[in-house]
């Protein structure tokens, strides 16, 4: 029996069993079916194996693509997903089934969860990280920040992804200063907090940056794959050999806000970027300045924890507006395997560290 690729996408048309069929061909063809060779038929068409039509909902269609058709490569896994009906209105992948020897071939954790918990030596309790920000900050206010949220315990110092080359801070000088001062907070308290700065520069320099963080002391980078590439989460971690790579959204959101196209949520922040090698992945949590609800917001951490073929669990990431006071309920709905992102709550009051040690404290669970 020959291996498949199985979608599930949401499909809204007035005929969804003629259009499911169109999705079909152009997804794997893009070619009139009687224009192909008889044998390319047989062996590379993808084939409609079931349309449900549901009353006031789109219909769910489930589409199998013969699996040598990704080629054992991330980028053509994502052309053959979504390539070209991404430009189509009506048509959202919704849930993704991969042969297990596809699953082997693509990147995948280097250290997911476990590698993580490894590096901030905090085998079981919920692990905490913030954001070094905003833009027009300078690198010693950028370092006295990182040591203050570092020494009350944050286990990730993480930068913004705003941070770039900009003249307050280029990325040269803060990097070993930020990193420095990561060093000197865990040195003081015994701590083992890790610092990933953002590298988010032209494609020709972005291994550049990369090796450039690891030489100058950080413990891993933060990538922004809707603008690197989903390709750079990989190449990242190569270069970075031992690093955490924590992926960012941002860019992406044009594939999750519609329900009527693109992907949901789960399976873009969840699953593909698992499969294209994010140890831990960020998306926006209920409750804060963005939109996604809660159900999809666990269904995200779900996919990202989820067995997938020996593939190493991705550590989820919920962020965007979250607060200490907030702590407690997201602990209680998300469990401890996530890293909790809390960003400008940190910088009410003046008092960084302070506010760092109350975070800490919110999330130790009695017993």
């Amino acid at each position: 029996m020959r291996e498949v690729i199985t979608a599930v996408y949401e499909i809204t048309a007035d005929d969804p069993a003629g259009r499911a069929e169109l999705v079909a061909v152009e997804q794997s063809h893009e070619l009139p079916t009687e224009l192909a060779p008889a044998n390319a038929v047989r062996d590379s068409l993808a084939h409609v194996r079931s349309v449900v039509e549901r009353a006031g909902r789109p219909a769910l269609v489930t589409v199998d693509y013969p699996a040598g058709l990704a080629g054992g490569e991330l980028g053509q896994l994502l052309v053959l997903l979504l390539g070209n009906v991404s430009l189509q209105d009506g048509v959202r992948l919704v849930d993704l089934t991969l042969p297990a020897s596809l699953a082997a071939a693509l990147p995948g954790p280097r250290l997911g969860i476990a590698g993580i918990r490894a590096r901030v030596a905090e085998p079981v309790r919920p692990l905490l990280a913030t954001a070094l920000k905003p833009v027009g900050t300078t690198p010693e206010q950028l370092a006295t920040l990182a040591y203050d949220v570092a020494a009350g315990g944050l286990h990730v110092v993480k930068e913004d992804q705003s941070l770039a080359n900009q003249p307050w801070a280029p990325f040269a000088e803060r990097v070993p200063r930020v990193a420095e001062a990561v060093r000197r907070a865990n040195d003081d308290t015994g701590g083992h907090s890790v610092y990933l700065p953002v590298v988010n520069g032209a494609a020709a320099g972005f291994g550049e940056q990369v090796r450039f963080a690891r030489t100058a002391g950080a413990h891993g980078v933060l990538v922004m794959p809707g603008v690197a590439g989903f390709g750079a989460l990989a190449h990242a971690a190569e270069l970075f050999d031992g690093g955490i790579v924590l992926a960012h959204p941002s860019f992406l959101g044009g594939f999750t806000a519609s329900a009527s196209h693109g992907i949901a949520p789960d399976v873009l922040f969840g699953t593909l970027l698992r499969l294209a090698g994010a140890d831990a992945t960020i998306f926006p949590s209920w409750g804060g300045r963005f939109s996604l609800g809660r159900d999809e917001c666990l269904a995200i951490a779900a996919a990202a924890r989820r067995p997938l073929h020996g593939l190493a669990p991705t550590l989820p990431t919920p962020g965007g507006g979250m607060s200490i006071d907030r702590a407690p309920e997201l602990l209680d709905a998300y469990g401890p395997e996530t890293l909790f992102l809390v960003g400008g709550d940190l910088r009410r009051g003046g008092d960084p560290r302070r506010a760092a040690e109350r975070l800490v404290a919110a999330t130790v669970r009695p017993g």
